[in-house]
């Protein structure tokens, strides 16, 4: 007899904050800062009448880093937290770029419970013959808290971490990314990611992380990985990578068990299923359409494949080289991908 389906929420860069609607860096994108907690307020709605959910993914970004100097950071972290807590299952959060600007690594595991066993890297277990991988895409980083004291910034440049991840931006980008020029200029291809505003695993979690897909493929278990940064390049616009996405890439490769990749960082989204059938899907922001948009789902793991549902899809995920969206008898839409073949491997011989 086949599992169960399981099912849990996901939504990414929710970034809201009490300032009025902007733009992004080229002002190609509007950014609708009140209106994304609006949307955070319908998806708590919509993920509780869909109930019950293992468990709820905010993959990162739940408060722009514009609150820090404001100073409005605890504020509106306190109400993003409480819509979530109107859902009745347990939160996975992540760590992305704008949870780092607003706070340090102490106060996030304390208020948004970012680390397990001492680390913000870890995997669970929701049911049998799963397992969620959650990555730390900001392990290292030269990212500092806007509003952080002069001591405790201090601490963090003097720290291994920071002192890899800068060296390593600075082998890889000619411009002074320690100020606010511009820092893509001159990069091209791949080398567009070595920007402050990306981090990386680290060698430790590299190494840890093929340690948990070797378990879970002698277990034969499917992984289902979680990661603010992008770990394909094709399933974003280029630019948002994990600093090491390639050793990343190479983990998930060598062992058989990987069934979905679910990141956020591109606000616009992005889908890209690799040589071995993997699903890696980047997940629009609901800072695109605010109070007007659907940028949350659900996604179901079934026997065979992934089940991914929203309102509204197209406002989740970018259309381009995804199967047609059907209808729920709900009218919300849903899109089937089927599992990896490759994945056999990891089940064993029947």
């Amino acid at each position: 007899m086949p599992p169960p389906p399981l099912s849990f929420g996901v939504i990414a860069d929710v970034q809201w904050a009490d300032i009025d609607d902007g733009t992004n860096f080229d002002r190609s994108v509007a950014r609708r800062y009140r209106g994304a907690l609006a949307q955070l307020r319908a998806a708590a709605q919509w993920w509780q009448a869909h109930a019950p959910l293992a468990f709820v993914a905010q993959l990162g970004d739940l408060i722009d880093g514009k609150n820090a100097p404001l100073g409005q950071s605890r504020r509106a972290l306190d109400a993003a937290l409480e819509l979530l807590d109107t859902v009745a299952c347990p939160k996975v959060h992540l760590i992305g770029n704008h949870e780092l600007y607003n706070f340090d690594r102490e106060e996030c595991a304390q208020r948004l419970h970012t680390a397990r066993g001492g680390r913000e890297f870890y995997s669970i277990t929701p049911a049998a013959g799963v397992r969620v991988i959650v990555l730390d895409s900001f392990h290292e980083s030269i990212i500092l808290p806007t509003a952080g004291s002069p001591s405790s910034r201090e601490q963090i440049t003097r720290g291994e971490a920071y002192q890899r991840s800068l060296q390593l931006l600075q082998a890889h980008n000619p411009n002074d990314i320690l100020s606010r020029a511009d820092w893509t200029k001159g990069l091209v291809g791949h080398a567009r990611r070595f920007v402050p505003y990306n981090g990386g695993l680290g060698r430790a979690q590299l190494e840890w992380f093929r340690e948990e897909l070797s378990a879970a493929a002698a277990a034969r278990e499917r992984v289902v990985v979680l990661s603010h940064a992008v770990l394909h390049p094709d399933a974003c616009d280029g630019t948002t990578m994990a600093h090491d996405f390639e050793q990343a890439l190479q983990a998930i490769a060598e062992h058989p068990c990987t069934v979905a990749v679910l990141c956020g960082h591109d606000h616009m989204g992005g889908y890209h299923k690799d040589e071995q059938g993997v699903h890696h899907i980047t997940f629009q922001s609901p800072l695109n359409r605010g109070a007007e948009g659907h940028a949350y789902g659900v996604v179901t793991l079934h026997a065979d494949r992934l089940e991914v549902r929203s309102p509204a899809l197209g406002d989740l995920l970018p259309s381009v080289k995804l199967p047609t969206a059907q209808l729920h008898a709900d009218d919300s839409e849903f899109v089937d991908l089927p599992f990896p073949k490759l994945n056999k491997q990891a089940e064993g011989t029947k």
